[in-house]
């Protein structure tokens, strides 16, 4: 009974296992021969638990008929596996090794369902031992030299002359790959034949001290499968401090837990003579009792350094956060390289920037040395278009979007010697390139990097951006920069929004910095053709430093959006950004709106906009509906203080957003512009254009206040159309 639960237990962990292959290693197709392999590997160990049942409580033929459906199954997927090794790791179709798996196949099911004698009965002796009945391949003389049966021979055959030829073909492919990580991953696949072998042979000499074990011979793939697994979902080279880490854990983790289990399953047989729940609840007793006190010690242990595993990246953030964005900037070339060095292991970086004359230049590297990259013929273009700013020399050999572009990019890492960098934009707006080089453990960049770096790409960005526009001339070779960069800031703000261009909907804006430069903020964002992203606002402070954050922010926003998909989480992790990225005091005013046309609804969200009004046609009146607000960078969670609001639009009504430059700016009077003007100002000019209003808003202001304007000022309007999509 104990077996039959095993088998059943690992069948059901297989089954679940091979649920979440996608999810937890990147698996997407179910259809991938890995998760085919893995189902059915728990298919064997499941039908391995039905013959148990059929051998002692079902009719002999029933019994008979279902072992040969099994042991047919069984080398089935020995060749399967064989062939999943040769198609290893492209798995680009061939009629070569479709064609062999079918004739193996057929192989086996003519022997054991119409070879008389093959596979002839099934016993189960009074010890437990499971006999299979089965003839001679020969007969007569011949028999003296090969005295071996139609299921012996079978079984050399298929578990161990095929998968031993499959193995050595897989070792010798592995030698000319030239990519390392896929050379080990062949090298582990191999090493999965090797343990099968390993584990069916205890199973055997087990089965010759407790007969039962015999039923316990599917679980001999598992080993197998599990390595499979891990060479198809690996993405690091396995240097030996790695590799004697791993097997650490491995040992701890799985190895010494399933010796005890062994060790108290044994200790524990005699009980079975006084009772098989008494067996049964003291083996599960004393495995639960250690397993969770041994839970506890390896927990403790992996947390130390000498058995921590790879993943950086929560320290990696600390280190980039810890970096001083103040004075002129020259100590943030080495605070960055320190982060890159410690924590991803990089040997060397090589940063370089727009020098405004068409190209990228070096500007800091460790070990000196200076190159120069033309825009022209970069590749980058390919790069912007994909919005795949991280290049791996790895994935540049595999990844077949990039074609059009690899052999200029492949020239940029050969000619400079670089085994990856990270392209610092800004919309199409390339600011600068970050070399990184080899690693120090030797290892190659890999999936985890380039998730660890899409994740802090703000980081990069923030770092390259202040860099560009904040160090000291002999670094940059930029004077007068604030005058220079304006025009480049507000055109770069302007050419990247997604204007919307629904038929339901005509939006225009004006954007007037009081100084050439400002912190002022407009951006429209396109999700999908019904839905968009309208953020309106401003940073605090004036000249080049509001108008830097203000462009990090944009940038960091959309950044965002693609890993994050709940409009009031965006809100929730921008606020994050601003709080603990930018420079202390930072912060920002305004609001987030989500138009959804398809139900004619605006979602929005009060950031300390100071008005949001709505003109609705059929009472023809103008509301103000932005109701309590927070400012973002102050609270660190501030959930709890934000609220997702809606309205719905009808046609020919009108939202107006505006930051508080246009309220509060005073006539030589003093006084103040006011709320109640630009309602005015909306209803006097509801005929026009959304564009138009903005303009003619912004006149009333500038004949208003009679002087020159001292404050930002941003005015967004959004006329609603209806209508058709």
């Amino acid at each position: 009974m104990v077996f039959l639960f095993i088998n059943i237990i690992a069948c059901a962990a297989l089954i679940w296992a091979s649920f979440n292959i996608d999810t937890r290693y990147g698996i997407h197709k179910s259809t991938h021969p890995l998760i085919n392999l893995v189902l059915l590997c728990a298919t064997l160990i499941g039908l391995m638990a039905l013959v148990m049942v059929l051998c002692f409580w079902a009719p002999v033929k029933l019994a008979l008929i279902v072992s040969k459906a099994v042991f047919t199954l069984l080398l089935w997927f020995s060749v399967y596996s064989c062939m999943y090794l040769y198609m290893f790791p492209e798995f680009k179709p061939n009629k070569t090794i479709t064609v062999t798996n079918w004739v193996l196949n057929a192989i086996v099911f003519v022997v054991f369902f119409f070879v008389p004698g093959a596979f002839s009965a099934v016993n189960i002796t009074l010890s437990g031992t499971y006999e299979i009945v089965s003839n001679k391949v020969f007969s007569g003389a011949l028999a003296s030299f090969y005295p071996l049966t139609w299921f012996e021979t079978m079984n050399m055959l298929y578990l161990f002359v095929i998968p031993f030829v499959t193995m050595i073909v897989t070792l010798v492919r592995a030698e000319n790959m030239k990519g390392m990580l896929d050379r080990q991953r062949m090298r582990l696949c191999s090493l999965g034949i090797f343990t099968e072998w390993i584990v069916m042979i205890l199973i055997n000499l087990g089965a010759k001290k407790v007969p039962l074990m015999w039923s316990l011979i599917m679980l001999s793939f598992i080993p197998q499968v599990l390595l499979f697994v891990q060479a198809a979902c690996t993405h690091e080279i396995i240097d030996f401090k790695t590799s004697t880490r791993l097997e650490t854990r491995i040992i701890f983790r799985f190895i010494i837990p399933a010796l005890v289990a062994g060790s108290t399953f044994y200790f524990f047989w005699p009980l079975l003579e006084r009772g098989k729940v008494l067996f049964f609840l003291a083996w599960v007793v004393a495995n639960v009792a250690f397993n969770l006190l041994w839970y506890f010690l390896t927990e403790f242990l992996v947390s130390k350094d000498f058995m921590r595993d790879r993943k950086y990246e929560p320290f990696f953030e600390k280190a980039l956060a810890a970096i001083k964005y103040e004075g002129n900037g020259n100590e943030i070339p080495k605070e960055l390289f320190h982060a890159f060095h410690k924590y991803v292991t990089v040997s060397h970086m090589n940063i370089m920037l727009d020098s405004g004359e068409g190209a990228l230049e070096t500007v800091w590297a460790d070990d000196d040395k200076k190159f120069s990259i033309s825009f022209e013929d970069s590749g980058f273009d390919i790069l912007l278009n994909l919005k795949h700013p991280i290049v791996f020399r790895e994935w540049l050999a595999r990844d077949y979007n990039v074609a059009p572009a690899r052999e200029q990019l492949q020239k940029i890492l050969s000619d400079t010697g670089a085994e990856a960098f990270i392209l610092l934009n800004e919309g199409r707006r390339i600011i600068g390139l970050l070399l990184l080089y080899k690693k120090m453990d030797k290892n190659i960049y890999m999936d985890y990097d380039y998730k660890a770096f899409t994740k802090l790409y703000s980081q990069f960005f923030l770092a390259g951006y202040y860099m560009k526009n904040m160090m000291n001339e002999s670094v940059v070779g930029t004077v007068n920069r604030e005058i220079r960069m304006s025009g480049q800031i507000i055109t770069s703000i302007q050419e990247n929004m997604d204007l919307i261009k629904n038929a339901k909907v005509d939006a225009g804006y004006k954007m007037i910095p009081a100084h050439n430069i400002g912190g002022e903020f407009i951006d429209m964002i396109r999700l999908t053709d019904t839905r968009h992203i309208i953020v309106v606002g401003s940073m605090n402070g004036k000249g080049i430093a509001a108008s830097m954050n203000m462009v990090i922010l944009k940038s960091v926003i959309r950044t965002f959006l693609s890993e994050i998909k709940d409009f009031k989480q965006l809100v929730e992790k921008v606020n994050l950004f601003i709080r603990d990225e930018l420079p202390k005091g930072s912060y920002f005013a305004g609001m987030f709106a989500l138009v959804d046309f398809s139900t004619d609804t605006m979602y929005y969200i009060n950031c300390g906009t100071p008005a949001l009004f709505v003109y609705t046609k059929a009472y023809n009146n103008v509301i103000e509906v932005q109701g309590e607000g927070k400012i973002l960078g102050f609270a660190k969670d501030i959930g709890p203080l934000i609220k997702v609001k809606k309205v719905k639009l009808a046609p020919g009504d009108v939202v107006v957003s505006c930051t508080d430059g246009l309220i509060e700016t005073q006539s030589i009077r003093n006084e103040a512009f006011g709320k109640e003007r630009v309602q005015r100002s909306l209803i006097e000019n509801l005929m026009y254009p959304a564009g138009k209003i903005a303009q003619f808003t912004y006149d009333a202001l500038v004949k208003f206040t009679s002087k020159e304007l001292d404050d930002d000022i941003t005015i967004f309007v959004m006329k609603y159309l209806g209508g058709s999509k």
